[in-house]
Parts: structure tokens; C-alpha cells; sequence
């Protein structure tokens, strides 16, 4: 007779996780032992390895469940509220900061899984990077559309358009931001502020243009 799967136990599988949230966030995803994961969460190795088969597994259910909780935790009206783009860029930051104070090992992790991932083994590379671009591509049209259906548009643009060009300045700050990172895997959200002047001054771009306006002769 086949051997009877034991089902998982849903509160050993989220104390796991939350302490692989805390190792892998502290040390790093080469230097975190899969044995320590599991004495600080109180259960056997092997039933890590029964759960999520591999560290490289472990990994990267912990990195989606890391945004998912940063996610659901964030008070998406800081954003969805702002008057237009480059207030949102101000207010966004503000509250990280202040969620990164609340949340340190899940900020720690996520900035270390999107910008550091050379660190990690090469087939988990580009696993991670698709989570952080899923995530963004999720997030951005959730915190911009409210804020866009405020604003008047000139007749004839779409409002899709405007959310792609919004979504690939995104993704070019990001990728900045990325080498900051790596340059320095403990920076602070306030040490972006250069970044964040630079995403104003685009957003500024995207709303007004960046051509003079026309004077009568």
C-alpha cells in the first residue's frame, strides 16, 4: 500500500515562514542554515524539507509571502489619495518609512530579495525578479488609477497608455534604485531621496509635457 501523505499543519507552516522571513532577512539567503530555521520554529528539518521540498523553494515562498504582507498591511488611500502624481511620489515615501520602522525584517528581506539578487544561485535569479515585476505590475495601476480618474485629460489619450508610461518609469527608477542596493544591501528608505526627486520631476513630465507652452504672437 501507497504511504498515506500527512497533511500540512497551516501553524507550522506560517511559524516557518515567518522565521525564515527573520533569517533569511538578517543573514542572507547563502548564510541562512535551514537547521537553525527550524529550532527557532520549533520543529524538525526534515518537516521543512516535507513542507517546501528545498531551501531555494523555502526561499521564494517566503519572498511572496513577505510583499503579500507588506502589501496587505500598507493603507493603500496614502497613495490613491494624493492630488496628483508627484504628491503620491512624496507621501508613498513618507510611509515606508514609517512601515519600514514597523516591519523591519520584511523590509530588509524584500529590498534584499529585488536588489540583491546576484547574491542568490543563479536559477533563483530570475524567480525572484519575476515576483518583484508581478508585484509591481499588481501595485502600480491599483495606486495610480484613482488619482488618474481625477485629473483632466487632454481629449483623445488613454488612460492605459498614461498607466504603461507610469509603470516603465517605475521600472527605470527601480532599476536605479537596484544599484543602490547593491552598492549598499542596508540603505534606509530615506536614503532614496535623490531617486524620489527624480521620480517628481518625471511624474511632473508625465502630466504636464515637456515642451514650452505656445505664445500668442
Amino acid at each position: 500500500m501507497a504511504k498515506i501523505r500527512q497533511p500540512i499543519d497551516p501553524e507550522k507552516e506560517a511559524r516557518i515562514i515567518e522565521v525564515a522571513m527573520h533569517e533569511f532577512a538578517q543573514h542572507g539567503y547563502r548564510d541562512t542554515k535551514t537547521e537553525n530555521i527550524a529550532t527557532r520554529a520549533a520543529v524538525s528539518k526534515g518537516l521543512i524539507f516535507r513542507y517546501f521540498k528545498s531551501k531555494a523553494n523555502l526561499y521564494l515562498t517566503t519572498v511572496r509571502y513577505t510583499f503579500a504582507k507588506i502589501n496587505q498591511a500598507a493603507d493603500l488611500s496614502v497613495w490613491q489619495d494624493s492630488t496628483d502624481l508627484k504628491m503620491m511620489i512624496v507621501r508613498g515615501l513618507r510611509y515606508k518609512i514609517q512601515m519600514q520602522l514597523q516591519y523591519p525584517d520584511e523590509f530588509a528581506l524584500a529590498m534584499q530579495a529585488y536588489g540583491d539578487s546576484s547574491a542568490l544561485p543563479e536559477k533563483l535569479q530570475p524567480q525572484v525578479q519575476k515576483i518583484w515585476q508581478d508585484v509591481v505590475a499588481d501595485s502600480v495601476p491599483l495606486l495610480v488609477t484613482p488619482i488618474l480618474e481625477r485629473l483632466p485629460m487632454r481629449p483623445g489619450v488613454d488612460p492605459n497608455n498614461v498607466r504603461a508610461m507610469i509603470l516603465a518609469l517605475s521600472s527605470f527608477i527601480g532599476e536605479k534604485s537596484k544599484v543602490m542596493i547593491q552598492a549598499n544591501p542596508h540603505l534606509k528608505v530615506a536614503d532614496f531621496d535623490g531617486i524620489v526627486e527624480q521620480a517628481q520631476a518625471l511624474m511632473d513630465i508625465v502630466e504636464h509635457g515637456f515642451l514650452a507652452n505656445e505664445t500668442k504672437a
